[in-house]
């Protein structure tokens, strides 16, 4: 409840708070595996295998028994990390697109609190949108969540098994545009 209530304080334009959290443990996650393991396959098929390993060869995620990375993100993915609880965060849909985008960032907003707060108390978390990618309403379905709402992110939640390294940032002065300074 701590995590949920730092997330419901984040900032929302006009202060809509269009959140909404499903918490879902382990033993219902279990349910989602084939859906997980279909929305991985058919992101590597869309990348392609080559650039989908040169895409995470600086992520910090264990690899599978043979030291391969993209088997490993496999497991991670069908299995979100091995988590004991997913969050997933939903908004309503949107036809207006403004309304759509001040959604998703006000939603994103409730993540970042949701996950600084975990780490606070020393717990690990990953913000996954990658399932959604193609399988967004056969997760939605599986979890019961009404048509009129979209899933924006899942935020995986437990005590971590290794601390990881933070993978390298680009050089913000290549980010900024200062003007009338």
């Amino acid at each position: 409840m701590e995590l949920l209530q730092a997330a419901n304080l984040a900032p929302s334009a006009v202060n809509r708070q269009p959140w909404e959290f499903v918490v879902v443990h382990r033993s219902y996650l279990d349910q989602l595996d084939e859906v997980l393991r279909k929305a991985f396959t058919e992101r590597v098929a869309g990348i392609g295998e080559e650039k989908m390993r040169e895409i995470i060869k600086d992520l910090s995620f264990p690899p599978d028994e043979n030291e391969d990375k993209l088997k490993g993100l496999g497991a991670f993915y069908r299995t979100l990390g091995g988590a004991p609880v997913t969050i997933f965060v939903c908004v309503p849909k949107e036809e207006d697109k403004s309304n759509w985008r001040n959604n998703i960032s006000d939603a994103s907003a409730a993540v970042e609190n949701l996950m600084l707060t975990a780490c606070d108390k020393g717990l690990g978390t990953c913000w996954l949108t990658g399932p959604l990618r193609t399988q967004e309403r056969a997760i939605a379905s599986l979890l019961d969540i009404p048509e009129d709402r979209e899933i924006v992110a899942l935020v995986s939640l437990g005590y971590p098994d290794h601390q990881p390294v933070m993978p390298p940032k680009k050089d913000v002065n290549k980010k900024i545009r200062w003007l009338g300074f």
